[in-house]
């Protein structure tokens, strides 16, 4: 049997690959730092930042692609929530689209290139408060920029913040609490369990003060039954918290999970199964509230947290308590969440 030619070839090449790799791992191993650092930059054409962690980069070739995977990396690095990076990275994203359109480079990105930018992003109809979070988003990214040197000058320090405008935050009435419990009971499923679903997702705002990315992430494995409790981990600020439920709560949750033979994985699902979106959760709450006679132009999925909380003061609960309740690191953030009125006043000195 005749042996293939390029075979032997291949075999030959294979060998002499691993004879000189062998050599130059013994040659790397006598090198010093210097002269290592050296060789690799004139055989990679690779430029070299020096710091703590030695770190390479390719910087001048690095995409605009490229870049923005190093800001994800850098956030994350700086222990951001997993929605917070998100949304930066998306404007940062929108951010250099603009940019490779208009087709600047970011060496020669100027002052004036920025304001045309944020000026085409302001008369765009969007609220004060949402334009507020995308300068801030925009400062974060100009400023990894300047400190990574792939644009020349600090233009996020001249860039204003513009102030925010206090919304009217809103939370439901006992009376809105009722009406609402009794529509869910009642109302005409569209698929199996969702009215139950439902409740639980309303308990779970009023009853745990969960936040929307709560509900999202929120796993069977969370449940503590034995204790009455709920693991929210790597929350807003990445950190942990425990919540409480009480025995309505518990037996809704026991028959949910009863009834899906769900036992891991996603605790609220949507109508196919998977794990509840954003979208489909503030659609879930919308609906509720318009159906239920309860809607007003302020109510929101984070009225219910707001509700969780006012409920708390007027237990008699005492803000430090509240506040690690709802996951806050300051008390005046709790502050916002009470809503301190008339009848309060009436009851200070009466």
């Amino acid at each position: 049997m005749q042996n293939n030619p390029n075979t032997k070839t291949a075999e030959d090449d294979s060998s002499l690959r691993n004879i000189i790799e062998e050599d130059l791992i013994k040659i790397i191993k006598e090198l010093s730092s210097e002269d290592l650092i050296s060789a690799y930059r004139s055989l990679s054409g690779l430029k070299i930042e020096s710091n703590s962690n030695l770190r390479i980069r390719k910087k001048n070739n690095l995409s605009k692609k490229d870049i923005t995977v190093e800001y994800s990396t850098h956030l994350r690095s700086q222990n951001k929530a997993c929605s917070t990076v998100k949304d930066y990275v998306n404007i940062s994203v929108k951010f250099t689209s603009y940019i490779r359109q208009n087709r600047i480079k970011f060496k020669s990105l100027a002052m004036s290139d920025v304001d045309q930018y944020l000026s085409s992003v302001r008369s765009r109809n969007i609220s004060n408060n949402t334009y507020a979070k995308f300068i801030n988003c925009i400062r974060s990214f100009l400023r990894f920029l300047n400190r990574r040197e792939y644009i020349k000058a600090d233009f996020a320090s001249l860039i204003g913040i513009p102030p925010k405008v206090e919304s009217i935050k809103e939370e439901l009435s006992e009376q809105d609490i009722k009406n609402i419990k009794d529509y869910l009971s009642a109302r005409k499923e569209k698929y199996r369990n969702e009215n139950l679903r439902d409740m639980i997702i309303f308990n779970l705002g009023i009853d745990c003060g969960l936040r929307r990315q709560e509900f999202i992430n929120l796993n069977w494995e969370d449940i503590n039954f034995k204790e009455s409790s709920i693991n929210i981990k790597n929350s807003k600020g990445r950190k942990n918290r425990v919540v409480y439920f009480n025995k309505d709560l518990r037996e809704l949750l026991y028959l949910y999970r009863k009834l899906n033979g769900k036992y891991i994985n996603a605790l609220i699902r949507g109508a196919h199964g998977k794990r509840i979106t954003k979208c489909s959760l503030q659609n879930i709450i919308s609906r509720i509230f318009k159906e239920s006679k309860t809607y007003r132009k302020n109510l929101t999925l984070h009225s219910l947290r707001h509700t969780y909380a006012e409920r708390l003061r007027r237990k008699g609960i005492d803000l430090p308590t509240i506040s690690k309740l709802l996951g806050h690191s300051r008390l005046d953030t709790t502050d916002i969440y009470l809503h301190v009125n008339k009848d309060d006043f009436k009851m200070a000195v009466l």
